[in-house]
């Protein structure tokens, strides 16, 4: 699988934290992930701590007010991610997308919490739309992230990203897709990604190409060295090779034709290979 020097992007929703920036490529928009902030409208547990319940709805009132001092009051001067953040690099990546996305919308439901002697232990599902203006047009995005935050009194002391997807599009018809890609794949091994175009292209010829990049730091406000191919009838098939380590990756797709174009990107877990990865098979 193709893969570039410079990461497609990062990105996060929910509790977490996001950042979606574009693809320098001339006239194509670009896809760049962070961390995630707080939802629009925020599901809570009804069965959840009154004290819990309020937190999320205050981060909720800091994120959707864009108040980034406000916001980042709830992440602990310690805060670490999964992905290599902290609390500096967290507050360089949400002002990114701040600037980018004017009408972002975060609808987040709890899907766990556990009490803890610090805290609690949350989990959330967040989904993520909003709209980029370029020159050549509006790009409307469309992300979800699966996260689990570790609170610590009233601050997010940790935050780990479970699983993710966002997805670009752009023009009067871009190409409708399905992705088929494990969640996670053990170190080493080799696996699958699809991405089928829906429906048939007619005269219209396909161009796009994947990239699979390590999730880290150095690679979250990079951006990638591109190069569009013809692809075949159907869509994009590549098969990878995961990491030598257990890690994050993220692996994605461009696919541009007459009427528009979208850019996907999902996460890839890569486990050790005494962990299954049953779950991510399916």
């Amino acid at each position: 699988m193709n893969r570039g020097r410079r990461a497609m992007g990062q990105l996060g929703v929910g509790l977490s934290t996001v950042c979606l920036c574009a693809l320098g490529m001339g006239g194509l928009p670009q896809l760049a992930y962070a961390e995630s902030v707080a939802p629009d409208t925020a599901q809570l547990d009804p069965d959840a701590p009154p004290a819990l319940t309020e937190q999320l709805a205050q981060v909720d009132m800091a994120a959707n007010q864009k108040d980034l001092s406000k916001l980042l009051g709830f992440y602990s001067f310690n805060f670490t991610s999964g992905d290599g953040l902290n609390r500096k690099t967290l507050k360089q990546v949400i002002a990114t997308f701040w600037e980018d996305y004017q009408d972002l919308s975060y609808k987040t439901e709890l899907v766990a919490w556990e009490k803890t002697p610090q805290g609690y232990t949350v989990e959330t599902k967040t989904t993520i739309t909003g709209t980029q203006a370029l020159d050549q047009g509006p790009v409307k995005l469309h992300s979800t992230l699966h996260s689990r935050q570790h609170w610590v009194g009233q601050q997010i002391a940790k935050q780990e990203i479970l699983a993710e997807q966002s997805k670009l599009t752009s023009g009067r018809k871009p190409p409708k897709v399905q992705v088929n890609l494990p969640q996670e794949v053990g170190v080493g091994e080799k696996f699958e990604f699809d991405v089928i175009v829906d429906e048939p292209l007619g005269d219209n010829p396909l161009l796009g190409l994947a990239l699979e990049e390590a999730i880290t730091m150095e690679n979250y406000l990079k951006q990638p060295e591109l190069k569009l191919e013809l692809l075949p009838a159907g869509g994009l098939f590549k098969v990878g090779t995961a990491g030598n380590k257990p890690m994050s990756e993220w692996i994605s797709a461009i696919l541009v034709q007459d009427g528009g174009m979208t850019i996907i990107s999902q996460r890839l877990n890569v486990v050790p290979k005494n962990k299954s990865a049953e779950q991510s098979r399916k």
